[in-house]
């Protein structure tokens, strides 16, 4: 049992009951309370007490009985629905797992020494649309079914031949150490010097640099191109 709630408290919150209401239709507000009650809490209607008051064992229900997964009590042993539920509370092994859904400040306190949880009936009505949800355990995420499958097996043949093919396949290791550079021995002589003989450039002489000014056409050479060009055009 997870709720012990004090029924007519929730009912009245919800507006579902008057009492301009005869008794046959205050019976038929009650069923249906309890049906959407029931649907409301879905898996935790099986975790679920509700007390009634009751002077007289109703007409239409059992004192006790189970309905829709519910437990539903009328406390006709007790003088109310109050008292019904302290009772319960107080033999109760297990007090903290429990939520008591009552107006009654007095419910409410006994349930807070006992270690229970305690609210209202609005407070409930206000849960309950989102109730059956918040006791449902985490979704584990699918596995991948690709990560689950087994690679298929070779036979002998099929294992021979990939054997030979990357067999013949010669692959440098990633991980393979530079070489170590060649350590020389301390009594060895030094290299010898190169004696090769290196040409020494020679000296540049100005006079075999071509004079930039002998290079140039003279007034009688221009004037000697010109009458040409006259005589062909």
């Amino acid at each position: 049992m997870r709720w012990l709630i004090d029924g007519y408290n929730v009912m009245h919150a919800a507006g579902v009951v008057d009492s301009k209401m005869g008794r046959h239709q205050f019976r038929g507000a009650r069923k249906r309370f309890l049906d959407r009650l029931a649907a409301a809490l879905k898996d935790l209607a099986a975790e679920t007490t509700i007390v009634f008051d009751a002077n007289q064992p109703p007409a239409d229900f059992p004192i006790e009985s189970n309905y829709r997964g519910m437990t539903v009590i009328f406390a006709v042993a007790d003088a109310d629905a109050d008292s019904r539920i302290e009772r319960i509370l107080a033999h109760h092994s297990t007090p903290k797992s429990l939520t008591i859904v009552s107006n009654d400040r007095e419910v409410r306190q006994s349930a807070t020494r006992r270690k229970a949880r305690a609210i209202k009936a609005d407070d409930f009505l206000d849960r309950l649309p989102t109730l059956a949800y918040e006791a449902r355990p985490p979704v584990k995420p699918a596995s991948d079914p690709e990560s689950s499958r087994a690679a298929p097996a070779l036979d002998d043949a099929e294992r021979a031949y990939w054997q030979e093919v990357f067999g013949a396949i010669e692959v440098e290791p990633v991980d393979r150490a530079p070489p170590r550079p060649r350590k020389t021995p301390t009594n060895a002589a030094p290299p010898a010097p190169d004696r090769r003989r290196v040409e020494k450039p020679r000296d540049l002489v100005v006079r075999d640099v071509p004079s930039l000014r002998s290079a140039m056409l003279t007034d009688a050479d221009i004037a000697a191109i010109r009458r040409e060009i006259d005589l062909e055009g």
